[in-house]
This record gives structure tokens, C-alpha cells and sequence, in this order.
């Protein structure tokens, strides 16, 4: 006789496991033992939670649970205690899961779980990284608001074989470190520009030679960097292309996904000292091939192959490239590849956002330099790391620490005085050193240098602010997220910062909730909360500040801004102060 059917709601957890084939192909002993000790983990960790195993297959498991607050814990949870070896086993390599949760009507049979919430669940842990957990929109508005859960905003997704897209959250628990690194999946409906548009996908490394990869990643960089600094072109931002590396989908779906008219494909082949490059110009709209060439060159001389490669796409796309352009693109930079690679690591740690990887970006950016001194753009980015050490007080000397990213950044403007990049971050070290006229002066020659460099643009918002003009900072804010829809969080920070200059309280809570890690802005949600006459969830965030920040005080932390308006310092004062924090 069949079993009866029943509805119920409730919220589903699906995991699965990262790259189970191939680690069963590399050691199928060890493999099934950590696979034995994450079962047990999970059905320990469901229990108490409350919830049950519904169902787990050699890779996955699905799990079901009353509410969704305890399945999120459990996520967490079951995440933390996977990241180490198995207890007296430190010889076998942690396994990794991806989870996603939904929560909504389900179909019960007997033991078995069917319905939509069960397919959302499974689309959603397939899009979730390693030792990531996602979940939609229906378990985050059932989470009340709780100090040990932190949510991110991914986008409306649209996901594999379903009806309609899905909102979906990136979850964490708020005293862990944010993993700054991640990506931003979705962008919604984006009109085409009124210029000629690209998006320049990573390029392919090919072959057994391991400096393919590198290489291919460095040319994709550059060609992005070139690109950028014609004004009859708009040229999705480096972080936005990157995310689509490890892409399955054509690269006309992927221009149609960011709204742009064409996607630059190509690949590289490096053998003994020659390497071969290959690019392709796809038009979005058809999927047809419009332009294809190929360079064969030393490796020595790949720089002067991707010089070439930008000036022809320009040419290309805009029709005409200006004379100076040409000039430059055609000089070639001269860069030794060595220094580019350390630049490469430099960045990776950089977006990190700790002492550790900062210190870490210094010492790859310092050997660039080393091996190329007159490499500007190593030394740009080096002077970001003496900034970084005054912000966020890293440093023994904060003030000298700002004092040193200046001198770095002029000597970056004086190597080259064409790159974008040296006069953004003088521009930055200007702007906490309260000279915000000469900050936007600095700025404002960057992104002349360079009108498609979303970072300047979301840099140069945040000048805005403190000059007190946040109207025209929510517009470069706009401008930025366009041109780089898969947007860091510094992005949000300038808009936040706008808006609540211009008093819109409940958007800035808003947007800082988008934010992957959005602890830092602990600060502007307790003054927002308390401006807003929300007491309650002010003194929440004003503790988390506390947590953070043992012995922050409002006085000083006022004394950094560097607004214009001594009323706009008295307003985030007002706000800090009646959240209660100390003064």
C-alpha cells in the first residue's frame, strides 16, 4: 500500500560534496573514511538542532528542519566543524561542502521530501562555494535579527531548471572572519550602453607549461587596464570578468548577463619560449564571431602582444583610437613578467582586508618593485598597504604610516604619470590627511587618465561625501556598480556613506546588509538605528562596535573623518553618541 501523502512547511538543507570523483580517483581509502566522519557530523549537528537526515547519498545529504533560524545554526555549524582534519586523523584532508537552504511547502511521503523547496534548496547549494552556505530569501526574512548571524546579499539569481529567479543570502556567523573574496552572482537586467560595451573574459592558459596560467591572467588584466582608458568604450570592471573563470556558459550569455554588446574570449599556449595567443570578439546579441586574430610571440615579448591586442580592439570597437593611445599602447611598458606575477599575489591578499594578507601585499608588491623600480603600478599599490595600516590601525604610527602611503603614491605618480592607479591612491591618502580639494584634484585626474576604472569612480564618491556633495556621490556610485556589476564592498561604503549624509536612514541599513561583510559598518548602523529612533538595535550594533573595537571611543574616531562641513562631523557625533557608545 503507498504511504500517504502530507504538506507541511518547513526549511531544507541540501549539501553536497566538493569534487567527490576526483577525490575518490586520488584515494578512495581516505576518502571514504572523512566521508564516514562527515556523515556522523551531520547527523550529530542536525539532531541538535532539532531537525532530521531525510536522506544521504554517497556525495549529499538532505536534511529538514521546523524553523529556519535552527537550520541556518546548524549550516554554520556543521561548516565550522568540517573545516578541520577528523578527530585522531590529522593525515586526511578536510572535505568540503556546499549548503543551501529554503524554506517553504513541502510534499511528505513515508521518509521522502518532495516539492519546489526541495529543487530551490539544491539549485541554491549548487551555486554556493566550498565551505560556503546560501540561502533564499524565504529562510532570510525568517531569521529574526540576532547578533550571531550575518547576511549578505547575492542577488536575484536565476537558477537552473526553475520557474522564476530566486533571491539568495550569503550567511556567516558575525564573530567569524568575512571572506572578502567572494563573488557576487547575480546583476538583473542591465540596458546596453549607449557607447560600444565589452566584457574581456578571462583568458584560457593552456598546455602543461604552469606559466600558461599566470601568464593568461596577467594578459587579461592588462588587456582590461588598456581598455579602460578609451572614453568611446565601456569596459566591465577586472573584478566582474574575473568571477567568470571557471565559466561553463558561452560567452555571448555572459555579455547578455552584464548587459554588454560584445565578450572578448581567448587563450594562450605557452611552449619552450614562445607563446601563441589566441582572442575572439563575440557579439552578444547573435553569438557570431565578429573579429579573431592571432599573436605568436617570445614570452619575453607578451607584453607587446597584449599592447597590440588592446590598440586593434579599440580600433575595432570604437572605430578610431586617439593618436596618443596609439603612441602609448604601441610603446609597450617595458614590465619584466616576474614582477607582474608578484603584483598578481600582491592583489590576492590585498582584498583581504587583515593585517596578515596586508603585510603579506607589501612584501609581494615590494618585490615587484625590486625587480622592476620603475614599475608604478607595484608602487601604487604598495603605498594602499601604508593606508590600510593607518585605517585600520595596524600600524605602531598610524600618522606616519599615512605619511609614508603619500610619498609612495607621489613617487607612483612621478614613474608614470599617465597611470590612473598612482594618482587614485594620492588621491586616497590625501583625502584622510583632510585635504578632501586636493583628494578630488587627485581623483579627478584618475579618472580622466582612466573614465572606465569603477574603483576610482566608488573612491572618488566617498570624496564626494566630505566635500558635502552626496547627491553627485550616489551618481558615481551608479556608474561604478554599472560598470562593475560583481562590485566589492567598498562600493556600498560610499553609498552608505551618502546616504547618510543625506539622511536616509533606512538605506543605509539597507545597503549595508548587501555587503559581504557588513561588520565593519557597525558604526554607521548604530548611528543610523539611533538617528532613525530605533534605541533597541542601535545599542545592539553599538556592542558589536565595542567587540570589535575594545576601547573605541566617539572622540576619536570623529577626529579621522574628514568632512568639510564641521555639522556633518557633529551629525555621525549625534548619532554615535545616542546609540551609546563611549564618548
Amino acid at each position: 500500500m503507498p504511504p500517504t501523502s502530507s504538506e507541511r512547511a518547513a526549511t531544507v538543507l541540501h549539501a553536497d560534496l566538493e569534487n567527490y570523483t576526483g577525490r575518490m580517483a586520488r584515494d578512495p581509502h581516505g576518502t571514504v573514511a572523512a566521508l564516514k566522519t562527515c556523515r556522523s557530523v551531520f547527523e550529530a549537528c542536525v539532531a541538535a538542532a532539532g531537525g532530521r537526515v531525510v536522506n544521504q547519498a554517497a556525495d549529499s545529504v538532505l536534511a529538514e528542519f521546523a524553523e529556519p533560524k535552527s537550520g541556518v545554526l546548524c549550516a554554520l555549524t556543521i561548516q565550522t566543524r568540517l573545516a578541520e582534519p577528523p578527530a585522531g586523523r590529522a593525515d586526511l584532508e578536510p572535505l568540503r561542502y556546499r549548503v543551501g537552504l529554503d524554506h517553504g511547502e513541502l510534499i511528505v511521503e513515508g521518509d521522502e521530501l518532495y516539492g519546489l523547496t526541495v529543487n530551490r534548496a539544491a539549485r541554491i547549494q549548487e551555486i554556493a562555494e566550498p565551505g560556503e552556505v546560501l540561502v533564499s530569501a524565504s529562510v532570510r526574512e525568517r531569521v529574526p535579527p540576532t547578533p550571531e548571524i550575518a547576511f549578505a546579499a547575492e542577488g536575484l539569481l536565476r537558477l537552473k531548471n526553475l520557474p522564476e529567479p530566486v533571491a539568495v543570502f550569503r550567511v556567516r556567523r558575525a564573530d567569524a572572519p568575512a571572506d572578502t573574496a567572494g563573488r557576487r552572482r547575480a546583476i538583473g537586467a542591465l540596458a546596453l550602453p549607449g557607447v560600444p560595451s565589452i566584457v574581456v573574459l578571462p583568458f584560457r592558459g593552456l598546455g602543461v607549461d604552469p606559466r600558461a596560467k599566470l601568464l593568461a591572467e596577467g594578459l587579461t588584466d592588462e588587456v582590461i587596464a588598456d581598455l579602460s582608458r578609451f572614453r568611446d568604450l565601456f569596459v566591465i570592471g577586472r573584478a566582474t570578468a574575473f568571477t567568470y573563470g571557471d565559466r561553463d556558459r558561452s560567452p555571448a550569455s555572459v555579455g547578455h548577463e552584464l548587459g554588454v554588446h560584445y565578450a572578448l574570449d581567448g587563450s594562450l599556449v605557452v611552449e619552450a619560449d614562445r607563446v601563441r595567443l589566441t582572442a575572439h570578439l563575440i557579439e552578444t546579441a547573435t553569438g557570431k564571431v565578429t573579429w579573431s586574430d592571432r599573436f605568436e610571440r617570445r614570452v619575453v615579448d607578451l607584453l607587446q602582444a597584449e599592447a597590440d591586442l588592446a590598440r586593434r580592439l579599440a580600433a575595432t570597437l570604437a572605430g578610431r583610437v586617439e593618436e596618443y593611445e596609439q603612441r602609448r599602447l604601441a610603446s609597450g611598458s617595458g614590465r619584466r613578467l616576474e614582477a607582474y606575477g608578484h603584483l598578481l599575489v600582491g592583489l590576492r591578499e590585498l582584498y583581504r582586508y587583515t593585517r596578515e594578507a596586508n603585510e603579506k601585499a607589501r612584501r609581494a608588491f615590494l618585490r615587484a618593485a625590486e625587480i622592476d623600480p620603475a614599475y608604478a603600478r607595484a608602487f601604487a599599490m604598495l603605498s594602499r598597504t601604508h593606508s590600510y595600516d593607518w585605517r585600520y590601525r595596524w600600524s605602531a604610527d598610524p600618522p606616519r604610516s599615512l605619511e609614508v602611503a603619500r610619498e609612495i603614491a607621489e613617487r607612483a605618480v612621478a614613474l608614470d604619470p599617465s597611470d590612473a592607479r598612482g594618482h587614485a591612491e594620492l588621491g586616497w591618502v590625501k583625502l584622510y590627511a583632510k585635504d578632501v580639494a586636493g583628494a578630488l584634484d587627485a581623483y579627478g585626474t584618475a579618472h580622466r587618465l582612466n573614465p572606465n576604472d569603477p574603483d576610482v569612480l566608488a573612491l572618488m564618491a566617498d570624496a564626494l561625501v566630505y566635500a558635502g556633495r552626496p547627491t553627485e556621490a550616489l551618481a558615481l556610485v551608479a556608474r561604478a556598480k554599472r560598470l562593475n556589476p560583481h562590485y566589492p564592498d567598498i562600493y556600498l561604503w560610499s553609498e552608505a556613506d551618502a546616504l547618510f549624509a543625506l539622511r536616509r536612514y533606512d538605506e543605509v541599513v539597507a545597503v549595508i546588509g548587501r555587503m559581504r561583510d557588513p561588520s565593519e559598518g557597525c558604526r554607521l548602523l548604530a548611528a543610523s538605528h539611533a538617528l532613525a529612533g530605533r534605541p533597541a538595535e542601535a545599542r545592539r550594533y553599538a556592542e558589536l562596535v565595542l567587540r570589535r573595537q575594545p576601547g573605541f571611543t566617539v572622540s576619536d574616531w570623529i577626529a579621522t573623518q574628514p568632512d568639510t562641513d564641521p555639522a556633518e562631523r557633529e551629525h555621525f557625533r549625534e548619532g554615535l553618541l545616542r546609540a551609546g557608545l563611549p564618548p
